[in-house]
């Protein structure tokens, strides 16, 4: 049997009700694509069996969806447990709400790869429109929240002893990731095309999180880095 070469590792959780829905448009275009080598891993959070439901749906049954019920809370321990769980060799971060651009998305992420890390560009999704296209590049100051990757869905790494999230974050657990990244491997191999679809709106946890919990990363991620607080309080 052929191993698997990706793991497309989705984090789930109820999404305020959108769930079904973000995750069936998620879905719907992993069907799609022309490489097929790939298992997606659901490593799910909600209260209730909305996801469990739609994995085990026959609709989806060609994905190869390997489900785990995570009773833990929040992004980092949920993203985490997918990525414990990944058998393939590369593991690819995708978030419920997002999705690939186009049905290439994965062959081309695959004949790319290199390295121990790769990210990809991105463009945005309102429910109306697709628009905003991002293309990312490392900054050293990536760690002080100027995030110019991106969303951890434009991110593929080795799955060689894989980096875990830092699980007393939420707000700047990406900018940390790719910092700890950066400074084990080096800069990350860009793939300069626009690759995923990131998905916005009101559930998103820049628009849920409190300006206090926010601060209070910042704090958090100063002393983690030894950096003094009015030069990261500056760009707040």
């Amino acid at each position: 049997m052929e191993k698997i070469t990706l793991s497309i590792c989705i984090p789930t959780y109820e999404m305020h009700g959108k769930a079904k829905e973000l995750l069936t448009r998620n879905f719907n275009m992993l069907k799609k694509q022309t490489y097929r080598n790939f298992e997606v891993v659901i490593s799910d959070n909600s209260e209730d069996d909305v996801v469990k439901n739609l994995c085990e749906s026959p609709e989806y049954q060609q994905l190869n969806i390997k489900y785990f019920k995570n009773p833990r809370k929040g992004m980092a321990q949920n993203t985490n447990e997918a990525i414990k769980n990944a058998k393939g060799k590369i593991i690819k971060i995708l978030y419920m709400d997002d999705y690939l651009v186009n049905e290439n998305s994965l062959e081309r992420i695959v004949n790319n790869f290199r390295g121990y890390w790769m990210v990809t560009g991105c463009e945005h999704d309102d429910g109306n429109r697709r628009y905003n296209p991002h293309y990312p590049k490392y900054n050293k100051k990536i760690h002080l929240g100027k995030n110019t990757i991106g969303s951890p869905s434009v991110l593929s790494i080795k799955n060689e002893n894989p980096l875990f999230f830092d699980e007393n974050m939420t707000w700047l657990l990406d900018c940390d990731y790719y910092k700890r990244l950066y400074d084990k491997y080096g800069e990350p191999l860009i793939l300069n095309e626009i690759n995923v679809v990131i998905g916005t709106g009101k559930h998103q946890m820049t628009n849920i999180l409190s300006n206090y919990a926010k601060k209070k990363e910042y704090y958090y991620m100063a002393k983690k880095y030894k950096k003094r607080l009015w030069s990261w309080l500056k760009l707040w």
